[in-house]
């Protein structure tokens, strides 16, 4: 159990940090915030970036934890490309509806407050799932070198609990 925290815990530290830094780098490079700005509402992806990119995090972290647990061997060539952008990509499938979740929470937060505030909560999930791939398909070239950059983090990472595991037996 303690490992598996600790692949966590490195995990999210080496992506919000990552992503964080990348972020605020690439809007200040562009001008503009890296996040685009959706058609209907308001935009609080762009308001409170980091609590989205914590999201993903979190996300990119209980998996990346999970698959480093119960990886016995790793993969070389294609198979291991396959291998860490599922990683990647099952991550973000799990964070869009939790984003979805946030932005509602933080619509809230901005004064639309229905009597059904759980049903609006929990209606952020299906806009989650809606919105959340265009947004991350929109956020170029952010999409693409955070891909880039957490293909890598993952594959070293791995390998260096891979070879920590091999050490200790």
């Amino acid at each position: 159990m303690k490992k598996c925290v600790f692949y966590f815990i490195t995990y999210f530290v080496v992506c919000f940090g990552g992503l964080g830094s990348l972020y605020r780098l690439v809007s200040l490079l562009m001008g503009e915030p890296a996040f685009p700005w959706v058609l209907f509402g308001w935009n609080h992806q762009v308001e409170h970036p980091m609590q989205y990119i914590g999201v993903v995090a979190v996300c990119y972290a209980l998996v990346a934890a999970v698959w480093t647990m119960c990886m016995k061997r790793q993969r070389r060539g294609v198979l291991r490309i396959l291998e860490v952008l599922a990683v990647i990509l099952v991550a973000l499938v799990i964070a869009c509806p939790l984003g979805g979740m946030l932005w509602h929470f933080h619509d809230m937060l901005a004064g639309f407050f229905p009597d059904f505030w759980l049903r609006k909560l929990l209606g952020g999930i299906v806009d989650g799932l809606m919105v959340g791939p265009r947004l991350i398909f929109y956020s170029f070239p952010y999409n693409l070198i955070g891909l880039i950059v957490g293909y890598f983090a993952t594959t070293c990472l791995n390998s260096f609990f891979c070879r920590l595991e091999d050490k200790g037996k």
